[in-house]
C-alpha cells in the first residue's frame, strides 16, 4: 500500500512538471493573461474606490482583497474543454489501458499549469501591493492565504472535471460547467465580497463550495477572516476538497465501467 501511494504521488507530480513545463511554452498567451488581469484589475479598484473612497480602512481592505482575487483567478483557470474533446474523438478508450487514472494526471497537469501561471504573474501584483503602500501581511496569513488557494482549488479542479465527466454519458457537459460558473459568480467573492451580500445570503454562500474558491483565501489575505471563523472556514473548504475527490474518482469509476461494458 505505501509503496503504491508513494508511486502515485511520484507519478502526481511528474504531471505536475509537465504541465508547468508545458506552459512555460505559451509565452504571448501568459504576457496576454497578465495585461488582461492588469485591466481587471484596475477596473475594479476605480469602482471600489468610487465607493469606498472615504474610507481609507475599508479601501485598503478591499484593494487587499482585490489583488488576492487576481493571484487565485491565474490559479484557477482550468482548461477543461481539453479533457472533453478527448471523450468527442474517442481517445478515451486508450485511458483505460494506461497505468495511472485520467483524474490524477489530468489534475496533476492542470496544477503545473495553474502553478506556472500563478508564479509568472505574482511579482506584477507584488509591485501593485507596494505601489498602493497596502499593509504587508505577516508570515502566518501568508501561509494560510497559500493553504486556503491550493484546498480552493483542488475544490474548483475536483468538481469541474466530475462535470466534464459527464461528457462520457452525453457528449455535451457546458450546461452543467454553466451552471457551476453562474453559481461561481454569486457564490465565490470573485466579484462581490460575501460581507457585503445580504445577512441570509451571506451565511448560505459560507457553507457552499464556491466560498472556498475564491472568498476564504482572499479574506484571509484582507485580513477580514481570523479567529476561530478563519478556521472553521479552513476545515470546511477541507470537507469540500474531500467531498470533490470522492466525486471525481466516483464518476470516472462510474465512466470506467460505462466504457468497458459498451466497449468505449
Amino acid at each position: 500500500m505505501e509503496k503504491g501511494a508513494l508511486r502515485r504521488m511520484g507519478a502526481f507530480a511528474a504531471f505536475v512538471a509537465q504541465g508547468f513545463r508545458q506552459q512555460a511554452a505559451y509565452k504571448v498567451e501568459g504576457w496576454l493573461g497578465i495585461v488582461s488581469g492588469l485591466i481587471w484589475f484596475v477596473l475594479f479598484a476605480g469602482i471600489w474606490t468610487a465607493l469606498l473612497g472615504n474610507d481609507p480602512v475599508a479601501l485598503e481592505r478591499q484593494m487587499r482583497y482585490i489583488v488576492a482575487i487576481r493571484i487565485l483567478s491565474e490559479l484557477g483557470h482550468l482548461p477543461t474543454w481539453e479533457v472533453a474533446e478527448k471523450f468527442r474523438m474517442g481517445d478515451v478508450a486508450l485511458e483505460l489501458i494506461k497505468p495511472v487514472p485520467l483524474p490524477v494526471r489530468v489534475m496533476g497537469d492542470f496544477l503545473g499549469r495553474s502553478l506556472f501561471r500563478t508564479l509568472r504573474s505574482l511579482p506584477v501584483y507584488v509591485v501593485i501591493w507596494l505601489a498602493f503602500r497596502l499593509t504587508v501581511p505577516d508570515p502566518a496569513a501568508l501561509l494560510l492565504f497559500v493553504v486556503s488557494g491550493l484546498l480552493g482549488w483542488v475544490i474548483e479542479a475536483s468538481f469541474l472535471l466530475s462535470l466534464t465527466l459527464i461528457a462520457l454519458w452525453t457528449i455535451q457537459f457546458n450546461e452543467a460547467e454553466n451552471l457551476w460558473f453562474l453559481a461561481s459568480s454569486l457564490f465565490s467573492g470573485e466579484f462581490i465580497p460575501l460581507y457585503y451580500l445580504p445577512g441570509w445570503a451571506a451565511a448560505l454562500a459560507t457553507y457552499l463550495p464556491w466560498a472556498g474558491t475564491y472568498f476564504v483565501p482572499s479574506a484571509i489575505l484582507a485580513g477580514t477572516l481570523t479567529g476561530p471563523a478563519l478556521w472553521q472556514a479552513l476545515a470546511l473548504q477541507a470537507a469540500w476538497a474531500l467531498a470533490g475527490c470522492g466525486l471525481l474518482a466516483a464518476m470516472w469509476h462510474a465512466g470506467q465501467r460505462k466504457l468497458t461494458v459498451q466497449g468505449g
